[in-house]
């Protein structure tokens, strides 16, 4: 085939000439013999116009008479000779109307239309030829082109169908089918990672929308990267069904990290957070960071009186509690949290060695430097505890409290037992003091009554503890006269 233009020699279905540039124009084939007899029809046509116009214009004559031409045909010879200018044009138009059928036949338009007529009665092989055939005069039609995949996808040739939407979405990447169909072949072949690769690709966030499922999207992060003034919980979130593995520590997290279930609590510091999301179909995504720096004020450090050392009368333990804030210690030398014992007032402190550790704790869950507190309370009473608690079960005997010195009670129904909880100081005198517990069948609670012991003289009281925290006492053998 050669240029029209400059005659160069061309390649055949080549569109523009390489030479010159010109644009060819592909011109539908015709059959040969359909050519010939068309040329045929055509011709005879135009023969039998020209004979009846011939024979109309020669003038009639009568038999043995010389002709005469009439200065006026009559109105019959005319409405004649009308008529047979009217059929002829009328046997040319049926030609002309036969001839366009034959060549719409051979449109790329017709052959469009019977492959997709094909195509529904699942004719898909006959429908690839026509469809083939029609790429080869138009390659970049997008529209055969997926034609021409669902027809391959639909005979099971998974490979070239899934190349052909490959080919499409490079000319066209927001052409849904061709993403639908991808996604079934490999659906099919159970290559999800692909699926994630292709909607990642995809500038379409509506189609993304339809396949989040399938796509494994770096975990979002709620807070942007910066500094904060205040403790902040940070949430991560996932684009679908799911696992979120996170590191605070900027190393890089895997499905050996830790699982993120709830949001993360940043307190005072620097964070470095990375997170990896793992989708349903074990797809992981890229990493996503942010870096986080918590700059507060934290709260003083417990202020606690007395001063630690060593102590030879009862003293009480008083911490000073920050607006707002809340006192947490413990007594066993662990460090302090918000699960440990809360101060709520002062308490007497304990008999022997003992070491506190305070910290407070602010609202919004910062958590201040610890006070540690080492105490020794030597007393040097004249009474132990132990005798000091045979001394007021003697008294209670002697009261009609209990029956004997084991605590049984008079109505023989368990015993009652007397348990040291720390001595104290009432009125400048310094007792030891016992709770009251009732025994029965194995299970043991309080009665609700305390009692001291001087552990000086052996004077012994029922304890009532008032409003103020202060403590009234009672004699035991006449609980309605009482003295501060």
């Amino acid at each position: 085939m050669k240029c029209p233009r400059c005659g160069a020699d061309m390649k055949e279905g080549q569109m523009y000439c390489e030479h010159c540039g010109r644009e060819i124009q592909i011109v539908p084939e015709f059959d040969p013999a359909l050519e010939t007899s068309l040329h045929k029809a055509l011709s005879d046509v135009g023969t039998q116009i020209a004979e009846k116009a011939s024979e109309d214009s020669k003038p009639e004559t009568d038999a043995g008479q010389s002709t005469v031409p009439e200065k006026q045909p009559s109105m019959k010879n005319r409405r004649k000779k009308r008529w047979k200018v009217f059929a002829g044009l009328f046997a040319a138009a049926a030609l002309c109307a036969g001839a366009s059928l034959i060549f719409w036949h051979h449109t790329p338009e017709y052959r469009y239309e019977k492959a997709a007529a094909q195509m529904k009665e699942k004719s898909y092989d006959s429908a690839a030829e026509l469809l083939e055939l029609l790429i080869e005069q138009d390659p970049r039609n997008v529209e055969y082109l997926n034609a021409l995949s669902s027809c391959y996808y639909f005979e099971g040739k998974l490979e070239e169908a899934k190349e052909l939407c490959l080919t499409i979405l490079g000319m066209d990447a927001s052409c849904e089918d061709a993403y639908r169909r991808c996604v079934a072949i490999y659906e099919k072949q159970n290559d999800y990672a692909a699926i994630n690769a292709l909607m990642q690709s995809c500038p379409d966030v509506q189609i993304q929308s339809r396949y989040l499922d399938y796509m494994a999207n770096p975990p979002e992060f709620d807070l942007q990267s910066g500094t904060y003034r205040e403790a902040q919980n940070l949430k991560l979130i996932g684009n679908a069904a799911g696992t979120i593995y996170f590191t605070t520590d900027g190393s890089v997290p895997d499905e050996n990290s830790q699982v993120y279930t709830s949001p993360i609590p940043l307190k005072d510091g620097g964070y470095e957070i990375k997170a990896l999301f793992v989708n349903h179909y074990g797809i992981a995504s890229d990493i996503s960071s942010a870096n986080y720096y918590i700059d507060i004020s934290r709260p003083d450090a417990p202020y606690v009186t007395p001063l630690p050392g060593n102590y030879d009368k009862p003293v009480r333990i008083e911490v000073d509690v920050p607006d707002g804030c809340s006192v947490y210690y413990t007594m066993d030398k662990t460090e302090p949290t918000a699960s440990s014992t809360r101060y709520e007032e002062p308490f007497w402190l304990p008999v022997g060695y003992s070491t506190f550790k305070f910290v407070t704790i602010a609202p919004d869950g910062v958590t201040g430097s610890v006070t540690e507190c080492n105490y020794t309370l030597d007393l040097h009473p004249l009474l132990s505890m132990e005798a000091a608690s045979n001394q007021l079960l003697l008294t209670l005997k002697n009261a009609g409290v209990v029956n004997s010195l084991q605590g049984d009670v008079p109505d023989g129904d368990g015993r009652n037992l007397y348990t040291f909880k720390y001595a104290l100081t009432i009125n400048n005198h310094h007792y030891y003091l016992y709770r009251e517990y009732h025994e029965l069948d194995g299970e043991s609670n309080a009665t609700g009554n305390d009692y001291v012991v001087n552990y000086m003289s052996g004077e012994c009281y029922r304890a009532e503890k008032q409003e103020d925290k202060s403590f009234k006492l009672y004699a035991i053998e006449q609980p309605e006269n009482g003295q501060e």
